[in-house]
C-alpha cells in the first residue's frame, strides 16, 4: 500500500517538473472536464497541461488524497462529501469550473492533513490561516489567498501533500 502512496507522489511531482507554460492565460479558457473515476495519476495528468485548476478538480484531488478514491459522479457530491469530512465549510459558494484559489485548496490541505495550526485559524477558522499554515508547512509559495492555482502548481502542491500523508 505505501508503494502505492509513492509511486503516485513520484507521478504527481514528475507531472509538475515535466509541464510547459500554456499559451493562453484566461481564466475562461478552462474547459469541463470530466472527474468521475479518475484516479490521482490521470488527473494529475490532465492538470498538469491545464492553464488553471477548477474547484472542481481540486475538490477531486483532495478526495483523491484523504479517501484514495473519488466515487463522486459530480462537483455538488464532491463538494458534500468534503464538507461531511470537514474539509470545506458549508457556507463556501463554489463554482465548479472557477479556478480555485490559493486560500480555498489551502484550508482543504490544512484540515485534511491535520496541520498544527496557530492561534487564528483556531479561532477563525477561515481560508486566509488555513492558506497560512499551508504555506508554512512548505506546501504552497507566499502570496495571496485570492490566487488562482494553475494546474502545475496544483499538481505539485499535491505531491508534496501525499508525501506527508505518507510519512
Amino acid at each position: 500500500m505505501k508503494s502505492l502512496f509513492f509511486i503516485r507522489s513520484f507521478v504527481l511531482v514528475l507531472m509538475g517538473i515535466l509541464v510547459c507554460s500554456c499559451q493562453s492565460n484566461r481564466a475562461t479558457d478552462i474547459k469541463a472536464a470530466s472527474l468521475s473515476n479518475q484516479d490521482s495519476a490521470s488527473l494529475a495528468y490532465e492538470l498538469a497541461s491545464e492553464r488553471w485548476c477548477t474547484n472542481d478538480q481540486a475538490c477531486a484531488m483532495v478526495l483523491l488524497l484523504v479517501d484514495d478514491q473519488d466515487d463522486s459522479k459530480s462537483f455538488d457530491a464532491r463538494l458534500s462529501a468534503l464538507q461531511t469530512k470537514g474539509l470545506v465549510e458549508p457556507g463556501w459558494s463554489l463554482v465548479a469550473d472557477d479556478p480555485v484559489s490559493k486560500g480555498t485548496l489551502g484550508y482543504m490541505l490544512y484540515r485534511a492533513l491535520e496541520l498544527d495550526g496557530g492561534v487564528m485559524i483556531q479561532v477563525l477558522p477561515l481560508r486566509r490561516y488555513g492558506y497560512r499554515e499551508v504555506v508554512h508547512a512548505g506546501l504552497m509559495l507566499r502570496g495571496s489567498e485570492y490566487e488562482p492555482l494553475t494546474g502545475p502548481e496544483v499538481v505539485g502542491i499535491m505531491g508534496r501533500a501525499a508525501r506527508m500523508v505518507n510519512n
